[in-house]
């Protein structure tokens, strides 16, 4: 059986986002939903250990539903509603399990394609929430971050590059762009601007000077064999000296998704210097994908499986 993609529920605005973009892209992939949600009454790893080995197929009926709490059936059934609404008919479970949020949604991933959270948890607090933090950091598979609110239709993807390996990154936004018909757009930036006192967010910088052809070679040499097996999507490629979570964050202002790579695996996981300053000003879903994650075929690979 194909495995689900899943979307975390907490009951924030940020988590039916969530919710409604992984129904969207299950309907247009054509495989399953669950939808989890993490009840903390009993968090400790054998919560975790034991919501590893589930398989994520069983929903919530009878006796299981009626003896959940009544805030775990109302998650879970405000999620659902917003998962039919946006796409009917998809294929859709819900289950709720005890644990510790962070480490249980972070044990879903050693299986899952790709999971959807919210930014913000439940707390309402601004910033990147301390679960979507953990995530960023230590997820296995692609994880897509939303906000609260909906987000018109560019018909763009943006992909962030710095010049480290961005395979995993350029595989899933071509296919992302290929499944949506939408462009590409893969932006590498380089350098941050130098003898620039930063005092907020907004004042960042970026150079408009003469472009970079170590940069640009760099940029298309990684697009290269991604050109290839989309082509019939639309690419532009640019380079940009400034800050580059700044400037994607910019960039999220005219897209409807930007991917970037996470943060390698090392002795302190973290969401790397990129997501950590455009995750909490993005304009619309982040997908992050990690070191060494699987990225399920989309798009023109998954219409021909």
């Amino acid at each position: 059986m194909t495995a689900p993609i899943v979307a975390a529920a907490d009951g924030s605005e940020a988590s039916l986002a969530a919710t409604h973009w992984a129904a969207v892209v299950a309907a247009r992939r054509g495989v399953p939903l669950s939808i989890v949600h993490v009840m903390d009454q009993q968090p400790g790893p054998s919560a975790c250990a034991r919501l590893v080995g589930y398989d994520l197929r069983h929903d919530l009926s009878g006796l299981l539903h009626h003896e959940l709490p009544h805030h775990a059936r109302s998650v879970l059934a405000r999620a659902s509603h917003r998962a039919i609404a946006a796409a009917p008919g998809v294929d859709l479970r819900a289950v709720a399990i005890y644990g510790q949020a962070d480490r249980v949604l972070a044990g879903i991933t050693t299986r899952a394609p790709l999971l959807a959270v919210g930014r913000r948890g439940a707390g309402g607090l601004p910033g990147l929430g301390s679960v979507a933090r953990w995530l960023a950091g230590r997820a296995r598979c692609p994880v897509v971050f939303a906000t609260a609110g909906g987000c018109p239709v560019f018909g763009e993807v943006v992909v962030g590059t710095d010049g480290s390996d961005a395979a995993a990154a350029l595989e899933f936004g071509f296919g992302e762009a290929d499944a949506r018909d939408a462009r590409l757009t893969a932006l590498h930036v380089w350098t941050s601007p130098r003898g620039a006192r930063l005092e907020s967010f907004h004042d960042w910088m970026m150079s408009v000077g003469p472009p970079n052809a170590d940069a640009a070679a760099v940029l298309s040499g990684q697009v290269a064999p991604w050109r290839r097996r989309y082509p019939g999507v639309l690419v532009t490629e640019s380079t940009v000296h400034g800050q580059p979570g700044r400037v994607l964050a910019m960039a999220s202002g005219h897209a409807d998704l930007v991917v970037v790579a996470g943060h390698p695996a090392g002795p302190a996981p973290g969401p790397g210097p990129v997501a950590e300053a455009l995750l909490p000003h993005a304009q619309c879903p982040v997908a992050v994908i990690p070191d060494g994650a699987r990225v399920a075929p989309v798009g023109l690979l998954a219409a021909r499986a």
